[in-house]
């Protein structure tokens, strides 16, 4: 994998040296948000996404140095390089006693600035990595531990997307873990170190949204006062998902679907193709074939987006998985509470549990994970820890049977598969559910006396 561009905000108060060392960075790789001022500045800086502030020491009534003490230090804060005109070497002892990364000296040659892009690219690489590394090493793997025949269908799915460059459309219900889903598939691409960037395409307006998700330039719409990147760019060289894809405008389809096609995106107001490298992962919980026969989505994008489709199967019709799901939200609300030891569910609890129908999917049961582990007090909740609401909802006992009594793998397959089709009629839907054949589930049918 290439490396990914750095995002350079640029402070000067000159308009020509902005104009001219933008221009300069650019054209070595950079992308560059050029500033006036430290007013400004601030804004770009706390919007985040930033590896290096190249700031010019003098900036008109205040300083680079102003500017450097009051931008956020805490988490991956962007490298500052301090530039004046002014050179001596207590301005320079000053700005690194500040917290400056370097110090370059006006005027500077191409080969001065790309000696220093050299060494800061060296430290942004290296804290990509270590973030990436820290990801990995601090969630579980997605998968771990499930049994059921969906988890493992989709656990084969990842393990060839996964490398691949292609687009992926995730399809399911509300909750059922398709931004987790997403992460996983970027973590194990060749991108993995790249950024990971998501947008949730319902809470944004439309006009807002276009502008969030291909940038725009200079002029664009009031308030627009100079060019700007969007989502597309800021995922360069990694992965962009977005939620909800069903939910975008006309013309943000239209827009996306140039980008599918010709990998280029136009910010807003801008008829400047922009190359991009992204790989796309789209999510939704609608049905796309209903929105394109109603004119509400686009055909041709449909068909670029559902290359490699997946469908993630709501929690109701994988059994196997609820207890091993709540042991791991459990184990991760009593750690992030600060808990001596993890929080554990009584056996009459945990059958609760698995007895609930989950219509808020994996969120609801880590939502009632963290509540257990925030209001329980003892080391296993029982079932009058529980919400009321899971406690007045269970599923149907024909579906279930005796939630406390012990079962068979068989009568656990049989009960698995009668759940299935009770929700769902349709034989070939089902069986891909299920994760088996139809030619196995009609088997399975006449095995186990199913209608």
């Amino acid at each position: 994998m290439s490396a990914l561009p750095l995002r350079v905000l640029l402070v000067d108060d000159d308009l020509n040296i902005r104009k001219l060392l933008a221009l300069s960075l650019a054209e070595m790789g950079c992308e560059v948000e050029p500033v006036d001022g430290v007013a400004a500045a601030l804004k770009q800086i706390q919007a985040g996404g930033l590896d290096l502030v190249l700031t010019d020491l003098r900036l008109g009534h205040r300083s680079g140095l102003d500017l450097l003490a009051a931008a956020p230090s805490h988490g991956e804060a962007p490298l500052f390089v301090v530039m004046t005109a002014y050179a001596s070497f207590d301005n320079a002892v000053e700005a690194v006693k500040a917290g400056a990364f370097d110090y370059l000296a006006k005027p500077f040659g191409n080969a001065q600035l790309e000696h220093l892009l050299a060494k800061v690219r060296t430290v942004v690489e290296l804290r990509r990595e270590n973030r990436y590394l820290r990801e990995r090493r601090g969630r579980p793997d997605f998968f771990a531990g499930m049994l059921s025949p969906a988890v493992r269908r989709l656990e084969d799915f990842v393990r060839k997307v996964s490398p691949v460059d292609e687009t992926v459309l995730l399809v399911g219900e509300s909750g059922t873990g398709k931004t987790e889903l997403a992460r996983v598939i970027h973590t194990r691409s060749p991108r993995a170190q790249g950024p990971f960037v998501t947008v949730f395409c319902s809470t944004l307006a439309e006009g807002v949204l276009e502008s969030e998700l291909f940038g725009h330039a200079r002029g664009a719409f009031t308030g627009a006062v100079s060019e700007r990147a969007g989502k597309f760019e800021t995922a360069q060289g990694g992965t962009l998902f977005l939620d909800e894809i069903g939910e975008l405008s006309s013309s943000a389809q239209a827009r996306l679907l140039r980008f599918l096609q010709d990998k280029v995106i136009e910010r807003v107001g801008s008829n400047q193709p922009v190359p991009v490298d992204t790989r796309i992962i789209a999510a939704t919980n609608r049905n796309l074939t209903e929105a394109v026969a109603e004119g509400r989505f686009r055909e041709d994008l449909y068909y670029r987006l559902n290359i490699l489709e997946c469908s993630l199967v709501a929690l109701r019709h994988r059994l196997e998985d609820i207890p091993v799901l709540a042991r791991r939200f459990l184990e991760e609300a009593s750690l992030g509470r600060g808990r001596a030891r993890p929080l554990k569910l009584s056996p009459q609890a945990e059958a609760l549990v698995a007895a609930y129908d989950w219509p808020g999917n994996l969120r609801e049961l880590r939502n009632v994970c963290e509540r257990l582990a925030l209001l329980c007090d003892k080391e296993a909740a029982g079932p009058e820890d529980l919400p009321e609401s899971l406690l007045a909802s269970p599923r149907k006992a024909s579906t279930l049977g005796s939630p406390l009594a012990p079962r068979s793998l068989e009568e656990l397959e049989r009960g698995h598969i009668e759940a299935v089709l009770l929700q769902e009629p349709n034989q070939e839907r089902a069986a891909q559910i299920l994760g088996i054949t139809t030619v196995t589930l009609w088997r399975k049918r006449k095995q186990y006396g199913l209608p």
